[in-house]
């Protein structure tokens, strides 16, 4: 479908992880006046991840849609599985949108530094970090998934949350079996009490737990999602004062700095960089404040989310300036319409 010229152009915008997938219509004066959300469209690990991105496209109005930018976890040019993701986008988008498709943490670092050089830690489902210097070359570390790593990122988080209590539904000796109770409590599970005078009565009811546990774990309708979003209570329990929790949030932080160190060493160790971050692990104070501390300064608060990121590729495709008086104007935008519906804004 050709852009109608009479209606003012859009660019389209999208950020596709491994749990969920935003994207956005926006206007050449930087204002979202359409967004949709939907299932993650990650072809590694979710086989409906086709049906999951063309049902959340087809709901965006296309009619004046001048160029398209989207970053999607698992996605790389390079391989040749990902001829599909290009396929499908060009088919929904028409041959006249100009596109690019690239992997979520290059959109990703793109927001947060506006195109600048620095070192950016994403932490979602799964984990990577890009590196970017001064000089445009570019490095990445990370990003091979949930069988061969993402290290600190939230499924790891959830794994990790998920197997002390499983340890404690072992055995009774667990240390912390505040932290493994209240994980089950907070998926409505049963919770022995490690406590209760009758030992017999207790083995049952650790042996039900158990059960209901596995059971969990099999009616997940996305098992890597769902334990992703226990790095949410991980945070929580951290917060609140538990060891367990905040023992795993320093874990997260020095493996996604090792990533870091190591995207940095692919560039032969470049000139200090600032540091940005972006995913859910990472609104976590506490992971935060560790990273700060092992790359040695305060991270920089993103200037653009990542759909941002994506909207400034889109926008630079289609030939818009791209001032920054125009990316403040998308940041504000974006932050105002985060609660919208998938429908046209008015």
């Amino acid at each position: 479908m050709s852009a109608d010229r009479t209606t003012p152009p859009t660019i389209l915008a999208l950020d596709g992880g491994g749990t969920s997938t935003r994207a956005v219509i926006i206007t050449r004066e930087g204002h979202v006046t359409a967004r949709a959300e939907g299932p993650g469209c990650n072809p590694f690990d979710r086989p409906d991840w086709a049906d999951c991105l063309r049902t959340l496209l087809e709901r965006l109005p296309k009619d004046s849609l001048q160029a398209a930018g989207l970053g999607m976890a698992g996605y790389d040019a390079e391989r040749p599985s990902c001829t599909a993701q290009d396929n499908l986008v060009r088919a929904v988008l028409g041959p006249d949108v100009t596109l690019c498709l690239e992997n979520d943490v290059e959109t990703a670092h793109r927001g947060a530094f506006a195109g600048g050089p620095g070192i950016f830690i994403l932490a979602g489902t799964g984990s990577v970090v890009m590196v970017r210097a001064a000089d445009g070359r570019a490095a990445r570390a990370g990003g091979w998934g949930w069988l061969l790593g993402d290290e600190g990122g939230g499924y790891w988080l959830g794994r990790k949350a998920l197997r002390h209590a499983a340890r404690y539904l072992d055995t009774p000796n667990v240390s912390d079996p505040a932290f493994a109770q209240t994980l089950l409590g907070r998926l409505g599970l049963p919770s022995p009490d490690a406590e209760a005078a009758c030992p017999a009565s207790t083995t049952a009811t650790r042996s039900a737990a158990a059960n209901a546990l596995r059971e969990w774990q099999r009616t997940r309708a996305h098992p890597r999602s769902a334990i992703a979003e226990l790095a949410l209570f991980v945070a929580e329990q951290a917060e609140a004062g538990s060891p367990t929790a905040t023992a795993l949030l320093h874990q997260a932080a020095h493996h996604l700095a090792k990533q870091a160190q190591a995207a940095i060493d692919q560039l032969g160790g470049a000139t200090p960089l600032l540091w940005s971050h972006g995913g859910s692990v990472m609104h976590s104070t506490i992971l935060q404040a560790e990273l700060a501390a092992l790359l040695g300064r305060p991270a920089q608060p993103p200037r653009l989310p990542p759909l941002g990121g994506a909207a400034l590729h889109a926008a630079q495709l289609a030939g818009w300036p791209c001032a920054p008086e125009w990316i403040d104007t998308l940041a504000h935008s974006l932050r105002t319409s985060s609660n919208a519906q998938t429908e046209p804004m008015p």
